[in-house]
């Protein structure tokens, strides 16, 4: 029998009993998870988690009551209970956050304030939310929307997906923003850049091939190499410090979180669970997987360790 913690969460300004911290027995046996930690409870959907990689910070988007927002929260994983906070005090969505490298910066996706006709950008800004700055978006006046940063390893560029060509395509950029490469070239939709820990890649879900798959490409934009073939639909790739994969599949009926070696063989079902398991990204040691699932009814973060 599990005890579950329960402890509560500071979130923009108000105490809830938002967060428990929780051992929950899986299922069905699901080599090779092993114990699941539940992180938040919260009445909201929450979307990509993201760890610092001191595991010190996780970073999630929520969406607000109503649907009509979605906000970026850093909680603080070191204080008891974890204190979560917003980011910004912007009145338009922040979403899809993710720590630089060192841990001090993070990439975002933003809607502007104003002017846009529609467009999402990407905006880099402090970890205590100062000096927000767009660093791809389409300035000229062009509608393209930007999503999904990922960080290269050592800090200096990014990749994300943008629709500044007219289809969904895999880009780079410095990470101030100039020196923009575009890495894919497909008449379909290259989406979900993870780049690897490595720095030798960049993987992303892609339709080419009909549903979705992964991919992955070379930082200079060569080297396409096919990883998966499903049935169902692949997606949100998330590449661990030894170079496995997690990613979200359809394969079995339902969304779950799977694993596979670097290059998509040896697929085996992680999480095992009859509701949606989705949008897995490792913690920092390697030894677990967090990821957004419905199994108690919300759209909340959980982590699974692998099984020794």
């Amino acid at each position: 029998m599990f005890t579950a913690i329960r402890p509560a969460i500071h979130f923009g300004g108000r105490w809830r009993a938002l967060a428990a911290l929780v051992v929950l027995p899986l299922l069905a046996p699901a080599d090779p998870g092993g114990q699941i930690t539940r992180l938040t409870r919260d009445d909201i959907d929450l979307q990509r988690p993201a760890w610092s990689s001191d595991g010190k910070m996780l970073a999630f988007s929520r969406h607000e009551a109503g649907g009509t927002h979605i906000w970026q929260y850093v909680m603080d994983m070191t204080a008891t209970p974890p204190v979560a906070r917003r980011l910004t005090k912007r009145e338009t969505p922040d979403h899809n956050g993710v720590f630089s490298p060192d841990g001090k910066e993070m990439l975002l996706t933003i809607i502007p304030q104003s002017g846009t006709q529609g467009n999402v950008d990407i905006a880099l800004i402090a970890v205590d939310g100062s000096g927000l700055a767009t660093v791809a978006g389409d300035g000229d006046g062009g509608l393209s929307h930007q999503n999904w940063p990922s960080w290269s390893p050592d800090g200096s560029r990014f990749a994300f997906s943008s629709t500044h060509d007219g289809n969904e395509e895999i880009y780079s950029a410095k990470a101030g923003g100039s020196d923009v490469v575009r890495l894919t070239q497909s008449p379909g939709i290259d989406t979900h850049p993870c780049w690897s820990p490595r720095g030798d890649a960049i993987v992303f879900a892609t339709d080419r091939w009909g549903g979705l798959e992964l991919a992955s490409v070379k930082p200079d934009g060569t080297g396409l190499t096919r990883l998966t073939t499903s049935p169902g639909l692949d997606d949100y790739p998330a590449v661990s410090p030894d170079g496995s994969l997690a990613f979200v599949s359809n394969r079995d009926g339902n969304f779950e979180i799977y694993l596979a070696e670097s290059d998509g063989s040896n697929p085996r079902n992680l999480t095992r669970n009859p509701l949606r398991d989705t949008q897995p990204t490792w913690t920092p040691d390697g030894k677990g997987v967090t990821f957004v699932s419905d199994r108690d009814g919300l759209g909340d973060l959980y982590t699974i360790s692998l099984a020794k």
